[in-house]
């Protein structure tokens, strides 16, 4: 079993400190829909299972061989007069920050309320399809994951153990046919999900308790979504994370920062390295040795796991603002340990130690040992290098550190959320396939930037053809992403007329590349193409589509 110390902590916290009433809840579900199964739980955490203690999240197939172990979202800002408020989950030895359910303007969240919340709906893309399908619904024949759906004025809506559910604010987004603003089932709503299979829950800072980080509660309501394509594309080694974040408290929030805690575990838990790629705001873990250890270990087939910022408050259009600080730390008392006040969590989430000294880049040749807080210039990413580049660039490799049990932060820069605004934070994470070699010296970046690459043109640029439109009921599928020689884009009405089919640069200019039928399917010649990022214009009986692909 790993991580003991936490543990320990939680069992004495459990037994002693947290009263009864205030238990956490340990609802939990999991995106399984394509190469990666991961686990959502109701207090702002992921990828674990507190109950026993294991990682949930793991390459399919391989479910005794984790990818990450534990994850949740942080996030603080400072009010009108300099406090600082904030809120954050580690492993919940502490307590928790964040609890389930709409917020409480009046006061802090009820424990019943937050229990009647304590639940996470799932929706599988299937079900609206088969859904959409029926000549006229009743409460027999509609799918329990549409019926109880969390919108707005919902009399089905069901939370925690069938608890029904009064909702007269805007909860879960959904396909509002009459325009009313009301969520009804049998008159043919249905969710507004994105992917092939979603889930959608709602937490926020100000509960029972706030005892993680000790610190003072923000007010603040999340409204969040996990989901997954399911293409037989490298699109299936990416599960998307949205977080819509509500400032709900009567305080404008400055030097707002919002962001990712990971700890990734690669198989077994003290082996990993990790690394930054400021390009896609990146977060990457990679194995620092190959390890034979019998216990969750990949020995030779480990992937490279990420996790990229695809959307943070600042973009604009193809505009993206930089992340804010990549920063990490380790499982222990050191400077560079694990936080135990506000004032450290808020230090790792703005490129500072514990102790508030900057991080640095002590990186000075291969061989020295560098893990950002030696003697070097202050910087706000840490180990921002490619391995695979074995002299001149700043890795945990190149710098010969002994591989650990590191978690890092990855966070949006600063903004401002102001009282009644809603703020967007999209990540993904991202996987490379299994492969032989892919640990300190054998192993470079190429293929999780692939991947990466994938997850954001995928984002931008494809979302809203994913879920079928009632007129139509077709939408496309281009791949691979990012595209070579060859580009297929299928999924299409093959009952229809011929359609157009144009690829396009940025610029907005008609690009030469040959479009053959084959089959059902049709294969675009972009072998000639300069790389760079393309769309695909598809016209077919009056409908139009896009999609955008990156050429390698």
């Amino acid at each position: 079993m790993k991580k003991q110390l936490p543990f320990l902590l939680l069992l004495s916290v459990l037994s002693g400190t947290i009263a009864r009433a205030q238990f956490p809840f340990n609802t939990m579900d999991s995106i399984n829909i394509n190469n990666i199964s991961s686990a959502i739980l109701v207090h702002g955490d992921m990828w674990w299972d507190p109950t026993a203690q294991v990682a949930e999240c793991n390459i399919r197939g391989n479910n005794s061989r984790n990818i990450n172990f534990a994850s949740a979202l942080w996030m603080g800002g400072y009010d009108a007069g300099g406090a600082l408020h904030i809120a954050a989950q580690t492993y919940r030895q502490h307590g928790n920050d964040y609890w389930p359910g709409p917020i409480n303007t009046s006061g802090p969240l009820s424990y019943a309320t937050s229990y009647a919340w304590a639940k996470i709906w799932k929706v599988n893309l299937t079900d609206i399809i088969d859904f959409l399908s029926l000549p006229s619904h009743t409460t027999v024949n509609t799918p329990q994951s549409i019926l109880t759906w969390p919108g707005k004025g919902n009399t089905y809506a069901q939370g925690n153990a069938g608890t029904p559910l009064t909702i007269t604010d805007d909860m879960a987004p959904f396909i509002d046919l009459n325009g009313n603003g009301i969520y009804e089932p049998l008159l043919g709503d249905y969710p507004d999900i994105k992917g092939n299979q979603a889930l959608w829950w709602v937490f926020n800072d100000n509960g029972p308790t706030h005892n993680q980080t000790n610190g003072t509660p923000m007010g603040v309501e999340v409204h969040a979504m996990c989901y997954g394509f399911r293409r037989g594309t490298l699109i299936d080694n990416v599960v998307y994370y949205e977080y819509n974040i509500m400032n709900k408290s009567g305080n404008d929030y400055h030097n707002f920062r919002a962001g990712l805690w990971d700890d990734i575990d690669i198989g077994f838990y003290i082996d990993d390295y990790i690394g930054f790629d400021s390009s896609y705001r990146m977060g990457i873990g990679y194995n620092g040795r190959q390890n034979l250890n019998p216990v969750n270990s990949y020995k030779v087939n480990e992937p490279v796991v990420g996790v990229t910022m695809v959307v943070l408050p600042g973009d604009a259009g193809t505009s993206y603002v930089p992340a804010g600080s990549f920063t990490y730390f380790n499982n222990d008392s050191s400077i560079i340990g694990s936080p135990t006040v506000d004032t450290e969590y808020s230090n790792y989430m703005r490129s500072k130690l514990r102790n508030g000294e900057h991080f640095t880049n002590d990186f000075s040749g291969r061989g020295h040992p560098c893990k950002g807080y030696g003697a070097g210039p202050d910087c706000n990413y840490v180990f921002t290098g490619d391995p695979g580049d074995t002299t001149n660039q700043w890795s945990e490799c190149n710098c010969g550190n002994n591989p650990s049990d590191a978690r890092f932060i990855v966070t949006s820069n600063d903004f401002t959320l102001a009282v009644g605004t809603t703020e967007k934070i999209v990540m993904a994470m991202v996987a490379t396939d299994t492969g032989a070699g892919q640990w300190c010296g054998l192993t470079n970046f190429d293929n999780i930037k692939i991947v990466a690459d994938t997850a954001w043109a995928f984002y931008h640029n494809t979302l809203t053809a994913d879920v079928p439109a009632i007129a139509t009921g077709q939408y496309i599928s281009v791949y691979p992403n990012p595209a070579h020689d060859k580009l297929i884009i299928e999924g299409i009405n093959t009952n229809g007329s011929a359609p157009t089919i144009q690829v396009f640069n940025t610029l907005g200019q008609v690009m030469n590349a040959a479009i053959i039928k084959n089959g059902n399917r049709y294969e675009a010649d972009v072998s000639k193409l300069p790389n760079g990022l393309y769309d695909v214009l598809y016209r077919q009986d009056g409908v139009q589509q896009n999609s955008k692909f990156v050429k390698e």
